[in-house]
């Protein structure tokens, strides 16, 4: 514990960076030969790479699983629409524990995890009134030009790409605050996801590669990232700070060129077709249960501590960053409902606190109305260290609610394509996997407080907006 107390008390700075709608295949530097990332693969290059963490198939979800440490039904959120994309608001999440820690905290970009200014107890949900100190945001997504801001809820606009504002505005920020305070940003940039707009220089550099006009300008889209990334990193770099800078870089699902994953090529079987996008061989893309869904980058740059490039292939995940950034903050979390682990022992190359025999539950949720979760049960991937047990579509159903009888088990450490199912091989563990499924669905079924209050009041919001 000596190395992570002194670490606690250097407290250093942390940019938190999450795009949205992209993963492994649109970093040019896991093999895509027509992408240009210059910046993420000189990150990628020096960073330690956590290369099976594991987030939801969807946006909300993921950032509820960043802020509360749980699986996202356990926070309440269950979708991205419908006012079940709330973050429950009876619990601390990582900006507090942040401000506790003495920390100064902002966000800029994407919140998506307040419909409303309230939540079910009267508390707010808003970004600016749950720990952070200066939230620069919209509620979903971010205006493609010339956008209109919420900065601690007075609107303002901004001149120029939204891409560039982002960035600009968090290091504005970070310029102008006190340099003894150590300091916490989460940048969440909303693009690539659509609208599928980009500034023309960044298009240009796709002209004649085949891509389709749509698929260059989700690549334009990933390359301006790229370039504000290589931005913030220069300025970094030629910044004199007292303490040192963490930067992590993630993304939030499985990459989507508009229309989830068939957008980007997969079919409804998750597999690519064979003008679909680069994705790192691995199958499944946004919105669904296969590693393409939910195994995302998650890229972690600490001068002097994880600057030399390295794997970790622990099963981690998305409600691990919590108790993770508390623990190098120094601060400990009193609530005893978070479920992630802390990976400050993989990051100081010591002994990982991650059970062996842990089990990471990634389920898609998006009912239509609360009513229907059960119709929607199967939809879900149930991970292993080695592992991967998933219900796959039929054909006869929506995507997203399939048969019990339809599982399949891949072995994803020896087959990352995910294209032989083995569950005839392995009856016991298929049958000790699918009852822990089973006895985890009951659990999480009392966390989404969101669709119980929909159903106690007889207020179903969904596609017709309001049914009684």
């Amino acid at each position: 514990m000596g190395a992570l107390s002194a670490f606690a008390e250097e407290r250093p700075n942390i940019i938190f960076v999450i795009t949205d709608d992209m993963s492994w295949g649109e970093i040019a530097r896991t093999g895509n030969k027509i992408i240009r990332t210059p910046n993420l693969d000189c990150l990628y290059d020096q960073s330690l790479r956590f290369r099976n963490f594991h987030v939801a198939s969807y946006c909300a979800p993921t950032r509820a699983q960043l802020m509360s440490g749980r699986q996202e039904f356990f926070a309440g959120v269950t979708d991205t629409r419908y006012e079940r994309d709330n973050l429950r608001d009876d619990i601390t999440i990582l900006p507090q524990y942040f401000k506790q820690a003495g920390y100064r905290t902002a966000m800029v970009g994407k919140w998506h995890l307040a419909s409303k200014e309230s939540g079910l107890t009267g508390k707010p949900l808003v970004p600016h009134k749950r720990g952070f100190d200066m939230a620069l945001y919209t509620r979903n997504q971010v205006g493609r030009y010339n956008p209109w801001l919420s900065r601690n809820g007075k609107q303002e606009e901004f001149q120029g790409y939204c891409g560039d504002i982002l960035f600009d505005e968090t290091m504005k920020w970070i310029e102008n605050g006190d340099e003894e305070q150590p300091y916490f940003v989460y940048l969440a940039t909303s693009i690539p996801h659509g609208p599928l707009v980009a500034p023309e220089e960044f298009r240009k550099m796709y002209e004649g590669s085949g891509l389709t006009e749509k698929e260059i300008t989700y690549y334009a889209m990933v390359s301006n990232v790229d370039t504000n990334m290589g931005r913030l990193m220069k300025w970094l770099e030629k910044r004199q700070d007292k303490r040192k800078t963490i930067l992590i870089f993630m993304t939030d699902n499985g990459h989507s060129c508009t229309k989830g994953f068939d957008g980007a090529g997969h079919n409804r079987d998750g597999f690519l077709r064979p003008d679909g996008l680069y994705n790192a061989g691995l199958r499944g893309g946004k919105g669904q249960q296969w590693h393409g869904g939910t195994c995302v980058p998650f890229l972690l740059y600490w001068p002097g501590v994880a600057d030399q490039g390295r794997d970790d292939t622990t099963l981690a995940g998305g409600i691990d960053i919590l108790p993770t950034l508390c623990d190098i903050a120094g601060v400990k979390p009193d609530d005893m409902g978070i479920q992630g682990v802390s990976l400050l022992p993989n990051i100081l190359e010591e002994s990982t606190h991650v059970p062996e025999n842990r089990i990471i539950f990634s389920h898609g949720g998006r009912w239509n109305y609360p009513t229907e979760m059960g119709k929607y049960k199967y939809n879900v991937a149930v991970i292993t260290d080695r592992y991967r047990l998933v219900w796959e579509p039929d054909g006869k159903k929506g995507q997203n609610m399939v048969a019990k009888e339809n599982s399949a088990l891949y072995d994803y450490r020896s087959d990352p394509g995910e294209k032989q199912n083995i569950i005839d091989l392995h009856p016991e563990l298929v049958q000790r996997l699918t009852a822990a499924y089973e006895a985890w669905w009951e659990e999480a079924k009392k966390g989404m407080v969101n669709d119980w209050h929909q159903i106690k009041t007889g207020k179903l919001i969904g596609p017709e907006k309001e049914k009684k």
